[in-house]
């Protein structure tokens, strides 16, 4: 809805679209003992905070005559659960496995006591993940990158 009305504002615009952060794997309420907790069991799309903080740069720098009213977008890798506790174990060498838990399991998570996370956030996570699993984010479990066209390189993994 606020892109929508951005676009008709007349003001100069760039939309940056990163399904999932895979920095988020590092979070202490997505791993724990081994396990990978995920709030969908649909394969979701990845990309490093990085690729998206220099992108966001390049288009700064270049300005709006080259970038206005373009989207881009930030999908290097989509990997459903099993796949992401697979890569866990391969990059650490220690076994993790899969556990996908309800949308709601987010929100409960991110509003627990000593949580740095608002409850706007928890109830958006909540959302995402919700709309993620019945097909109406369904575009989130794409492929979909920009980062070579913007960089010049492949995207981190």
């Amino acid at each position: 809805m606020i892109e929508a009305y951005v676009r008709v504002s007349g003001v100069a615009w760039t939309n940056l679209h990163p399904n999932m952060f895979m920095q988020n794997f590092l979070s202490v309420w997505s791993i724990k003992g081994g396990v990978y907790s995920a709030y969908t069991s649909k394969a979701v799309g990845f990309t490093a905070l990085e690729d998206v903080a220099e992108a966001a740069a390049v288009i700064l720098m270049e300005g709006p005559e080259k970038h206005n009213g373009r989207d881009y977008w930030f999908s290097a890798d989509v990997l459903p659960p099993h796949q992401v506790a697979e890569t866990l174990t391969a990059a650490t060498g220690r076994k993790f496995t899969a556990a996908v838990r309800k949308a709601g399991g987010f929100q409960n998570d991110a509003t627990q006591p000593g949580s740095a996370f608002e409850s706007s956030y928890a109830k958006g996570g909540f959302e995402l993940f919700e709309q993620v699993e019945d097909g109406r984010m369904a575009y989130v479990g794409s492929i979909i990158d920009d980062t070579k066209r913007l960089l010049g390189r492949e995207p981190c993994r």
